[in-house]
This record gives structure tokens, sequence and C-alpha cells, in this order.
């Protein structure tokens, strides 16, 4: 990835930080993306400590017209954008029976709708270019699970968005593909220990997943070595999606 520009939209959580990271520490120059600015400062600075480059971006990525300006803006700057990671994830989910119009429609707004404005913004620019990559970071619940029937209807349609673009652009030079979480600690640390062991006790590889892990994967996907793979949604759940399947 050396000499080409990354953003990673939603780069202040585990999981982004560990994206943020991985494509600085691969050479590319990364701008990092999400609402906290003290936060990015903070990444920022650990980025350039590690011996990366980052430059940070606070907006609202809900905001349509904020994206579309930035990436005009990051255009300028730079000259190119070549590789965009859209790592959203607004889990809100609540039962059918309390569910209201509203809560679907945000739902979608948090965790469909920036994909959409940064890969419309990205797409002209990098067709130009003939070259592209866009990782999209989405949920194994996009399966579906009981009380999240909004969140998982949110994370299923980055599923069709994730193939249609894939195939839409295949012919540019420019991969789409998506990588899907499966159970990842979280840098809050919110889970006890005796709910960990037994969450790792559950999974067929008998750990939990650590932000890294979906990061080694994102930076495979975001660099020159696949271009041979677009339109591929990778789950990333050590095993989790196929236990239903295996033998006692």
């Amino acid at each position: 990835m050396k000499d080409r520009t990354a953003l990673i939209v939603g780069a202040a959580d585990g999981v982004g930080q560990a994206i943020s990271m991985k494509l600085a520490m691969g050479g590319a120059t990364t701008v990092l993306i999400d609402t906290d600015p003290a936060v990015l400062a903070e990444l920022a600075g650990q980025v350039a400590q590690a011996g990366g480059k980052a430059v940070v971006m606070a907006l609202d990525p809900t905001d349509a017209e904020a994206v579309k300006a930035a990436v005009a803006d990051l255009y300028t700057r730079f000259g190119s954008l070549d590789i965009l990671v859209n790592n959203v994830d607004h889990r809100d989910g609540v039962p059918i029976s309390e569910g209201t119009l509203e809560s679907w429609q945000d739902s979608l707004k948090q965790n469909l709708n920036p994909i959409v404005s940064f890969c419309l913004s990205v797409v002209p620019e990098m067709r130009k270019n003939r070259y592209g990559r866009i990782v999209n970071v989405g949920s194994i619940d996009y399966l579906g699970t009981p009380h999240q029937a909004n969140y998982c209807t949110s994370k299923s349609a980055i599923f069709g968005l994730t193939r249609s673009f894939a195939l839409e652009l295949a012919k540019e030079g420019i991969t789409v593909n998506q990588v899907l979480k499966g159970d990842i600690k979280s840098q809050a640390g919110t889970m006890s220990a005796e709910a960990e062991e037994r969450l790792a006790a559950s999974l067929p590889v008998q750990r939990v997943g650590v932000p890294q892990d979906i990061a080694y994967t994102v930076a495979y996907l975001a660099s020159g070595d696949s271009g041979y793979v677009t339109g591929q949604n990778l789950i990333v759940c050590g095993g989790k999606s196929i236990y239903s399947s295996m033998s006692a």
C-alpha cells in the first residue's frame, strides 16, 4: 500500500483503530474519519509514533453533504484516494414489538447511508484512475439475530450493496469486498472474564476475536495483491457461522 491514500471511516472504535494502524504500517497515508476529534488526534499520534502517516478529519458520516465536501477537499490535497474502508457500526436493535418505523430508518441512516455516501463520492475519481479498493466492514448479524431485526436488516443491505458495486466496477480496476465481524473484543473491555471464557468455549477456535483479526483481513483486501478478489463477503468469526453444521 506504499504511496496509496486510504480513508478509514469509523476510525475511532477498536476495530477502526486497528485497521488504521495496519494500513499505515503497510505504507498508506491514512485519513482518519469519525465524529470525535480528540480520539482521532490521539490515534494519529500513535500512527505517527509508529512511523506511519495519518491526517484527521472529524465529521458526521451520516451527513451526505459533509461527506461530499470532505472527499472533494481530500482529492484537492492528495490528488487521489485509492482505498476506502467503511467501518460504520451503530447497534441499536430492538424487538419487533418495540420497533417503530423511525427505529428502522435510523438503523439504515447510521449503518448503510454513510457507506453509500462515501462510495458515491470516491468512485468517480477511482474510475478515472482505474484503480480502487473498497472494503466494507459488516457484521455476522446480517444472518439474523433475535430482537435485532432493524440492525440486522441494515447489515444485510451491505451484503447486496457490496456485490452490486463489485459487479459494476470490476472492469475498471476497482474491487469491492466486505469483511463481516464475528465476536470481537471491544477496547472498552465490557465483557467479564467469565463471560469471555464462556463465549470462547462456544466458538470452534476456542477464543474471542480481537480487532487485529479484522484489520489483517481488511489489509489484504485493501492491498494491490487482492486484485482478483471482488464481490466477496468474508466472515471473520472463528468458525461461528458454520458451527451449526458441525457434528457434536
